[in-house]
């Protein structure tokens, strides 16, 4: 533990009093990921950095972008990087799903999951470094020192909402990726306090994904978000409901990227070992999406909309609401 573990504690109390509403952001620091990704990070029990992930074969959704990645220095790489706080700018360039086409630069991360690990015993770790913006940019600094932390502007670091006229734009964006870098692996317990995902259906898709032990493991902590974590401004599953030998996705009616989308549908009846599959296409997915499955009574669903897993789950057609 840090010596000077207790300017840790004093910062969480001053920001967590100044920022209202948000009180509750820098009690943790935050790991956001895909779905898919999630899951084999709950399986494996820990968290690696990027270059550790990759040797490993973890990574199956890449959340960043190669043009970024590019120009991260390698050393950067071997750092698990969690964030001081939500709603990054990164995080506003590849939530959400969005149609292949309508992607910024190549990044995606078309179902995210936040990791909320505890920030009071992350931060007073012994190898624990901070950066004090983008650790892509040339111009950053990181150390695990004292002085250090206590310079980095975490007025900008938590500055939240429209950024004015008056304000120093490229310098907010800079400091809002501020990072909390740990060397190469960070086991998931004890610090691991919460597992958010934006809504039901998209929870439990993340638990399809577990096998058993590992989802009586962690559902305990797998929430759906309250504001504050997500942005929401993309497609995304808000709802599957069954209703007579229907499914029905309902999707986010603001999405800003609503379509075209390429559908891929699956479903397995329990005890059946063929799939029943369906591609199709939607230029709009503002609206519900229904597929009919005639003589089913139970089973799995998955939904794929271009390449991006978008929900999964088991449904009963005896109009249970998920």
């Amino acid at each position: 533990m840090k010596p000077w573990h207790s300017d840790i504690e004093r910062h969480i109390a001053i920001w967590s009093q100044r920022l209202g509403h948000l009180s509750w952001w820098p009690r943790w620091v935050y790991h956001f990921t895909d779905v898919r990704n999630a899951a084999g990070i709950l399986q494996s029990g820990a968290l690696y950095s990027r270059a550790e992930a990759l040797r490993r074969g973890l990574m199956q959704v890449d959340n960043a972008s190669n043009e970024v990645i590019s120009q991260t220095r390698l050393e950067r790489q071997e750092f698990v990087r969690l964030y001081f706080r939500p709603r990054t700018p990164t995080q506003y360039r590849n939530e959400g799903i969005r149609p292949r086409g309508q992607r910024e630069l190549d990044a995606h991360c078309p179902v995210p999951v936040y990791l909320c690990f505890d920030a009071q015993m992350i931060l007073s770790a012994d190898d624990t470094q901070f950066s004090d913006g983008n650790m892509a940019s040339a111009r950053v600094a990181y150390s695990g020192e004292r002085d250090f932390f206590l310079s980095i502007p975490f007025a900008q670091v938590f500055h939240e909402g429209a950024i004015r006229q008056t304000d120093d734009k490229a310098e907010i964006i800079f400091r809002r990726n501020a990072e909390v870098l740990v060397p190469n692996r960070l086991s998931l317990e004890p610090t691991l306090k919460y597992i958010a995902c934006r809504t039901a259906a998209e929870r439990q898709t993340l638990l399809q994904l577990l096998p058993v032990q590992s989802r009586l493991r962690w559902s305990p902590l797998i929430r759906v978000a309250e504001q504050g974590l997500f942005y929401r401004y993309w497609t995304y599953i808000e709802q599957v409901v069954t209703m007579d030998d229907r499914v029905i996705f309902r999707f986010n009616p603001d999405s800003r990227t609503p379509g075209p989308f390429e559908i891929s549908f699956s479903y397995r009846e329990r005890g059946e070992g063929s799939e029943r599959l369906l591609r199709s296409h939607a230029d709009d997915l503002r609206n519900d999406l229904k597929i009919r499955v005639p003589g089913v009574t139970e089973g799995t669903v998955t939904l794929y909309l271009d390449d991006a897993l978008t929900f999964a789950g088991t449904v009963t057609f005896n109009d249970l609401t998920f």
